[in-house]
């Protein structure tokens, strides 16, 4: 696992009027504080890459469609730097990937219709703490690769 990445499993609860999905309490510690929340889309075979946050700490969920979320490790004193992950987040498979600041990531959906990200971040998005490059920034040939 890349240094100061996060992956909990995440419980939904089943009720016949529709599912409840849990996503972060208060008292655990992937929790950095409240900034806001929010909802991206993202459509079949998209690719949103590559941002760096440089004190935004994200915690991603997926309850609809299916994404997967690449991260790249550039930290000069990182133990696993250059390395490189990739998460697969469903309803499916329900977890939360907490990304520190500083660290690279993109994602694409892998569904046959749009899917839904939602980011529970510390603070509130400031377009000056963060880095956007473009794809072939990093070289990562496995996007659709469908695991």
């Amino acid at each position: 696992m890349i240094d100061g990445i996060e992956l909990n499993r995440l419980k939904i609860i089943e009720n016949k009027n529709g599912n409840i999905f849990h996503f972060l309490k208060c008292n655990e510690k992937s929790y950095k504080g409240f900034g806001e929340v929010y909802i991206s889309t993202i459509k079949t075979n998209s690719i949103k890459a590559w941002k760096k946050h440089l004190k935004m700490t994200c915690n991603f969920i997926v309850p609809a469609g299916k994404i997967k979320i690449v991260v790249f490790d550039d930290r000069k004193e990182s133990p696993t730097k250059s390395e490189i992950q990739e998460f697969i987040l469903s309803p499916k498979n329900y977890y939360r990937l907490t990304i520190p600041p500083n660290i690279w990531f993109g994602f694409s959906s892998l569904s046959n219709k749009d899917s839904f990200l939602i980011n529970f971040a510390d603070i509130v998005h400031d377009p000056d703490e963060k880095i956007d490059k473009e794809l072939n920034f990093i070289d990562f040939k496995n996007w659709f690769k469908n695991d």
